[in-house]
């Protein structure tokens, strides 16, 4: 994206809409900030849809960005980064300051966003949840912050899933009911039966 300066070589650079993880004050209205970004797709029923409504920021349109609570300056800045001209679409922790309830509501978002678009899209997130409903595929980043670190993939979803709960010791199932996932109780026979086998991210 040309944040970063390489140390050495030559990095090709790509058009990439980015959203950090520390935002950044925007002085103005959030609609003049994503109408400015999304041109005339702003006013077509699929964003309205999609993207406003689905990220409930609909009714703070006319309000300063300065003036928001974090949860609504994050829907604010992944509003923005979608409706960012691009062929890569990175965001960093866009579940960060968002309630539990609308974690899922944003990962629809970004994914429906993303399938339509038939563009490349790089989350990064700690929300093993949202990571579920959201990815495809993964990379797993282990090791001791500010000391070592290692990346086990890419790999599938399925992999990348395994390989998380395993690190965590937990394991992770989706309830035949609801098809909700649900975290098995430590030690019960769910959860010792699928450490035997290996399958910590159990999905059928």
């Amino acid at each position: 994206s040309g944040l970063e300066k390489a140390d050495e070589g030559i990095v090709e650079k790509r058009s990439i809409a980015h959203k950090p993880q520390y935002l950044k004050p925007i002085e103005g209205k959030v609609i003049d900030y994503l109408k400015n970004l999304a041109g005339e797709e702003f006013e077509s029923g699929w964003y309205k849809q999609n993207i406003l409504i689905k990220l409930n920021i609909k009714h703070i349109l006319e309000h300063n960005i300065s003036e928001l609570s974090g949860g609504e300056l994050q829907k604010v800045h992944i509003a923005a980064t979608l409706s960012t001209k691009a062929e890569i679409f990175a965001l960093d922790e866009p579940s960060a300051f968002i309630d539990i309830e609308d974690r899922l509501k944003v990962a629809e978002v970004i994914k429906e966003f993303t399938l339509k678009k038939e563009v490349c899209t790089i989350v990064v997130d700690h929300d093993v949840q949202f990571i579920d409903y959201l990815s495809d595929s993964m990379l797993v980043f282990e090791g001791v912050p500010g000391k070592e670190g290692s990346v086990f993939g890419p790999c599938t979803k399925k992999d990348g899933m395994n390989h998380i709960l395993k690190m965590l010791d937990i394991t992770y199932r989706k309830d035949k009911l609801t098809n909700r996932p649900r975290i098995n109780k430590p030690d019960s026979q769910l959860d010792q039966g699928q450490k035997s086998k290996g399958n910590y991210y159990l999905t059928e």
